[in-house]
């Protein structure tokens, strides 16, 4: 290990690293790594601080694996693999299969989280505001809006993630051992489940226009499911998407194509 640097990242070479991962958060996206070639680059002035050239292509290639998750919730892993190997560089307390690990372990259930609350609940929102504010004149105030207003949001949101996780990376080596990667990952997991579902119960909803007649006169067969079980066909739709995904292994971009075009026929037959 190289003795050219044993002191702690300074707060501005905190910072700095956290600009390098927003202005180049996907430099190296392909059909193979998805986002794992743009590790090497967000680390690699870190690894020049305290590693000599051999060890630094050494690093660089172990940070080479595949890697795909939300980019602003994503600075939470950024964060703690960052904490993390600081550990590692200046004590030699980290193992380097535990890293790599974590990093892999987190990605899904981050993704997760951060494409509920950040794609399809706060950028459909200011979507919306934005088309409500341009009005049919194209007025600049919303794109400029829309703009300013992501950014205010998702800037500190991401930043605020970046350096709790780098701090829980500082303390990994007491807090993973104790608590392990799994039920961290659990956890997180979990958590990402019930905002999925929040929003499944929230954003999901579909109506029947299907109608018969009793004693006479014609009775919507929404408003007697409703009576019954209410939002009982949304709760059969999710349902049904999640055994196409789970059970058939239905890709989720096919799923979409099928769905799209299952409400196209259905609403010209006027079922839905």
């Amino acid at each position: 290990m190289n003795e050219m640097r044993k002191t702690p990242l300074t707060k501005k070479e905190i910072n700095r690293l956290y600009i390098r991962y927003l202005l180049f958060g996907c430099p190296g996206v392909d059909a193979i790594y998805i986002q794992g070639k743009s590790w090497p680059w967000w680390l690699l002035p870190f690894f020049r601080l305290y590693y000599t050239a051999d060890e630094v292509k050494e690093n660089v290639v172990r940070h080479f694996t595949w890697y795909n998750t939300e980019p602003i919730a994503g600075s939470l892993i950024f964060g703690i693999v960052l904490g993390m190997e600081e550990e590692k560089a200046i004590y030699g307390n980290v193992d380097p299969e535990t890293i790599l690990a974590i990093k892999s372990g987190l990605m899904g259930p981050v993704a997760g989280i951060g494409d509920s609350l950040i794609q399809a609940t706060l950028i459909p929102i200011l979507i919306t505001l934005t088309v409500a504010i341009s009005g049919e004149n194209g007025s600049i105030i919303g794109p400029l809006f829309y703009v300013i207003a992501l950014l205010a949001i998702i800037l500190p949101f991401g930043y605020v993630l970046y350096k709790n996780g780098y701090n829980l990376g500082k303390a990994s080596l007491n807090f993973f051992s104790e608590s392990g990667i799994s039920d961290i990952t659990k956890a997180i997991a979990v958590f990402g489940l019930i905002v999925v579902g929040c929003l499944s119960a929230n954003r999901v909803s579909i109506t029947t226009k299907l109608s018969f007649l009793s004693d006479g006169e014609s009775v919507m067969l929404q408003d007697m499911i409703e009576t019954i079980f209410p939002n009982l066909l949304s709760l059969l739709i999710i349902m049904f998407f999640y055994w196409l995904m789970k059970v058939k292994k239905v890709k989720m971009q096919n799923l979409f194509y099928i769905t799209m075009v299952a409400v196209i026929i259905l609403s010209l037959v006027g079922v839905v």
